[in-house]
């Protein structure tokens, strides 16, 4: 499917934050090698508007990386300024940026409509107080609740950012944090599980044993499960994972699970739970599963996601019903059938 939206991103990294939290090296995560200067933007633009296909309806131009509202206000008038330029003249029909929670006040709302920002993004990671301690954030879920208030009554859109799988957190926390975001109602979520990055304090934690990161498989499995509560709720998950790093860039990832299609990961994990629930239905009918090998049909518009990477879906169906074959076609269907 055609994308119909992308982002245009503006990294400032650690611009605005007041300390540094365990898991973070922007400088690493975004790829940026300096703090841009407010024409820089203009330079971006024209970078990225020829890449632009046709079937893309809106543009939006995002700050990522800092605490963009804790940037002093001059600085932030620049930024936007050069933005809102590029709003009028109707290149870019929106503009995002990411702060924290306990940044969020009434004057810092009225600058942001000032200049027509349409979306906040809430660097919140975990709704577990112990979590937010242990990983240094400086703030509590109560301030992530007032926010999300103050953005709520001023009519700006909001996004959530989660990271699983922190310093003392647990599978359980994990996903009582996802449904506490659902529950706020965002316009979108983002979920990235904790990376450990050279540089920061978690790789010191790590290196001396006090802190092992989720693997792979741990990782996709609970994110998998976060990502089913959004959903659950209609909340749409715009990302998980972090952008893949150029291939000179992985060595800055120490450990945890990072890979550069985790969401493809989690979807297609998400999609083999429908597929084993589907041929389930099956063996608890009257018919059942009358041979060893059964062909599943699978709709065409997430055929990547049903079959998985390398078949590896295919590959499970078969193991876990102890089957001798599974063949697969892929039709314009609306829903997986099973064909006995």
């Amino acid at each position: 499917m055609a994308k119909q939206q992308i982002t245009i991103p503006i990294f400032i990294p650690h611009l605005g934050c007041p300390h540094r939290c365990i898991f973070c090296n922007q400088w690493q995560a975004t790829s940026a090698l300096a703090l841009p200067g407010p024409g820089q933007i203009d330079e971006r633009i024209r970078e990225y508007m020829p890449r632009i296909k046709k079937s893309v309806r809106r543009v939006e131009l995002a700050f990522f990386g800092g605490s963009f509202t804790g940037i002093r206000k001059d600085v932030q008038e620049s930024f936007l300024a050069a933005a809102h330029r590029h709003l009028e003249a109707g290149i870019i029909q929106g503009i995002r940026l990411s702060t924290r929670p306990d940044y969020i006040s009434e004057e810092t709302l009225d600058l942001l409509r000032k200049y027509d920002v349409s979306t906040i993004e809430l660097g919140v990671q975990s709704f577990d107080e112990c979590v937010l301690k242990a990983s240094n954030r400086g703030h509590t879920a109560a301030d992530v609740y007032t926010a999300v208030e103050r953005i709520r009554n001023n009519g700006f859109d909001f996004v959530i950012q989660l990271m699983p799988g922190l310093p003392y957190d647990s599978r359980e926390s994990s996903l009582d944090s996802a449904r506490r975001a659902a529950e706020l109602k965002p316009s979108a979520v983002r979920i990235y599980p904790a990376i450990v990055l050279s540089g920061t304090a978690m790789e010191k934690l790590f290196r001396t044993g006090a802190y092992t990161p989720l693997s792979l498989d741990e990782a996709v499995d609970l994110c998998k499960d976060m990502y089913l509560i959004f959903k659950s709720f209609s909340v749409p998950v715009i990302r998980m994972g972090l952008h893949p790093f150029s291939p000179g860039q992985t060595h800055v990832v120490v450990a945890g699970p990072y890979h550069p299609s985790f969401g493809y990961l989690v979807k297609s994990r998400a999609r083999r739970n429908e597929l084993v629930a589907s041929i389930n239905k099956h063996l608890h009918s009257p018919a059942g599963i009358t041979g060893r090998s059964i062909h599943v049909v699978i709709p065409e518009n997430f055929k990547e996601e049903f079959i998985g990477i390398k078949k590896e879906n295919m590959q499970y169906l078969k193991e876990f019903f102890k089957l001798d074959n599974v063949v697969y076609s892929v039709r314009p269907v609306s829903e997986i059938q099973i064909i006995l």
